[in-house]
C-alpha cells in the first residue's frame, strides 16, 4: 500500500471507527487514542467559536452535533483556525434540524462565526479611517465589516431569550473598529440598504443620496439627506466605512 493509500485509510478509520470486533484489541487501543485526540480538537476549537450556541445543547446532544459534523463534512481546508468556516458550510449545505435543535440553530451558528471571521481577517489592502469632520470625496464598505440579515433578533437570543419561530428580517452590521475590537450594531431596513450600497462599488456622498433615494422615494429626500449624514459619520469614524481623500489628508 503507497503512503497516500495509508494516510487515507487512516483517515477513514479515525473518521469512521471499524465495526465493533473488526480491529484487534491492540490496534483498537492505539487507534481510540487518535480517534479521542483529533475529536476533542474539533470539539474545542468549535464550542470555543460558538459559545451561545453551545449553551442550548445538553452535552451530548451537542457532540452528537459535532461527531456528525465531523464525519460527514469533507474540509477543504488543514487549518485549525478555518474549523468554523467549515462548520459553517456544514450547517448551511443541507444539515437538517432535529428535535434537539435550536430553530434558530444555523442563524445563530452563522452571527457567532461572523464575529470570529472579522476579529482574524486579513485584508488584501490596507484599512483607512476618516479623521476628519464632514464626507470624504469617495467612501466604501470596509473589508472589515459584514451585512447580515436573518428571520430572528440573534443579537437577544441568550437564557432569557429563546425563540420558537422564526419572524421579521433583523439586519446586523458587524465590523472591526480602529482598535481591532469587532462591533455590531442592529440596523433598520433603511441602514442596511445604505451598507448593501456601499457594498458595491466607491462612492461619494451625492451619488449615495440619490441611490437611496431612487428605492424609497417616500421618504422626505431632505431628512434622507440629514439621517445619512449621521449615520455614515459614525460609521466613518468608527471604521465600518472607510474612506479615500483625493490628497489622502484625514486618512490614516
Amino acid at each position: 500500500m503507497s503512503l497516500p493509500d495509508q494516510l487515507n485509510a487512516f483517515a477513514r478509520s479515525v473518521r469512521y471507527p471499524s465495526p465493533q470486533g473488526a480491529e484487534d484489541a491492540d490496534t483498537k487501543r492505539r487507534m481510540d487514542i487518535y480517534r479521542s485526540l483529533f475529536f476533542n480538537n474539533v470539539n474545542g476549537f468549535i464550542q470555543n467559536g460558538f459559545p451561545v450556541l453551545h449553551s442550548f445543547y445538553a452535552e451530548e446532544e451537542w457532540e452528537r452535533l459535532v461527531r456528525q459534523f465531523f464525519t460527514e463534512h469533507q474540509c477543504t481546508s488543514p487549518y485549525f483556525i478555518h474549523i468554523s468556516q467549515e462548520f459553517i458550510e456544514y450547517l448551511s449545505n443541507g444539515y437538517q434540524l432535529t428535535e434537539h435543535d435550536p430553530v434558530f440553530l444555523k442563524e445563530m451558528a452563522h452571527y457567532e462565526w461572523l464575529e470570529l471571521a472579522l476579529s482574524v481577517r486579513e485584508p488584501q489592502q490596507p484599512v483607512t479611517y476618516w479623521r476628519q469632520s464632514g464626507m470624504p470625496d469617495t467612501m466604501m464598505a470596509s473589508p472589515l465589516s459584514e451585512l447580515a440579515g436573518y428571520p430572528y433578533a440573534v443579537h437577544k437570543i441568550g437564557p432569557d431569550y429563546q425563540p420558537d419561530s422564526p419572524g421579521g428580517m433583523h439586519y446586523y452590521l458587524l465590523y472591526r473598529d480602529p482598535q481591532h475590537n469587532v462591533q455590531f450594531q442592529h440596523l433598520s431596513p433603511l441602514s442596511a440598504l445604505t451598507m448593501e450600497l456601499l457594498a458595491t462599488q466607491p462612492t461619494d456622498f451625492t451619488t449615495l443620496a440619490k441611490a437611496l433615494h431612487e428605492k424609497v422615494p417616500d421618504i422626505d429626500y431632505d431628512t434622507l439627506i440629514n439621517g445619512l449624514q449621521q449615520v455614515l459619520s459614525g460609521w466613518l469614524q468608527g471604521g465600518a466605512v472607510t474612506a479615500y481623500d483625493t490628497d489622502n489628508s484625514g486618512v490614516e
